[in-house]
Order: structure tokens, then sequence, then C-alpha cells
């Protein structure tokens, strides 16, 4: 038997494969659409600036022009000074 032993455990794998296989094909992976891009036209005015706050997680968003050079941020409202 233990000369067989090697031979019965390569079947087996075989076994194994084959029936992944067969799984594999009988369930094909589903493809599925990507999503389209949206695009948006900022208004007039508006700049990609830093915002430091926790809310935008100080990152880059759209600022509106505000009275006397501020800018107000679109994602949390902050207003921050005319450093742009």
């Amino acid at each position: 038997m233990s000369d067989l032993s090697p031979y019965l455990g390569a079947l087996a794998a075989l076994g194994a494969m084959a029936v992944t296989w067969a799984a594999r094909l009988a369930h094909p992976p589903r493809h599925q659409a990507p999503d389209v891009a949206t695009f948006i036209t900022p208004e007039p005015g508006t700049r990609w600036l830093a915002c430091h706050t926790t809310r935008c997680a100080h990152m880059t968003t759209r600022h509106r022009p505000a009275a006397d050079g501020a800018w107000t941020c679109t994602g949390c409202g902050t207003t921050s000074g005319g450093e742009a």
C-alpha cells in the first residue's frame, strides 16, 4: 500500500482540480458595467483650495469667493482669509 500512496495523493489532487475547474465553468464571473463618471461645471469664480477643518479632512475642496478676498468652503461653509 505504501507504494501506491504517492499515486493516490496525485489522483486526489487531480480530482480536486477537476471539481474546482468544473465549478468555475458552471458559474462564470458576472462582469458589471463600470460606473459612468459624472462631470459638473463649477460656479464661476470658484477655486480649489485646501480646507483645514476636520469635516473636510484638510483636503482640497471648492471655495466660493466671499467679501474682502475671503473664500467660503462649499463642503463645510467655513470662511477663510484671502490667502489663496
